[in-house]
């Protein structure tokens, strides 16, 4: 049974870490509540500051409150990880159903950042 949507609009990303040894980053970014159903953005190519504009939809099911973030840099062979962050979506029904917001994604032990993300989140 579902309860509610939400609605996640990836904008755009800035200040991604570089993974690749040339160039930039080939960026792309996996969302999900639930790991058996992950959807993802389009590959941006040879940039750390790329920009979307796409739009996804989950059905909400009972007990699913965190949305999970990954952002990859594409390669030949396999994909390198940029960084990931969490949403709360109580963050956004306390901001009364709609959050704009950059995210940032984290350096490990939480020293810094490996960039950020651009979001919006509806829920309804």
């Amino acid at each position: 049974m579902s309860h509610g949507t939400l609605q996640v609009t990836v904008i755009e990303g800035r200040n991604l870490k570089d993974k690749d040894a040339f160039g930039q980053n080939d960026a792309y970014i996996e969302l999900y509540m639930d790991k058996d159903y992950k959807q993802r953005t389009s590959t941006i190519k040879d940039t750390n500051s790329p920009t979307w504009n796409e739009t996804f939809n989950f059905n909400l099911l009972k007990g699913q409150d965190t949305l999970h973030l990954k952002v990859y840099d594409e390669d030949v062979v396999g994909k390198d990880s940029i960084g990931s962050a969490k949403i709360s979506l109580k963050k956004v029904q306390q901001a009364g159903g709609h959050l704009d917001e950059w995210v940032k994604l984290p350096a490990h032990l939480g020293l810094g950042s490996h960039g950020e993300i651009h979001l919006i989140l509806r829920l309804s």
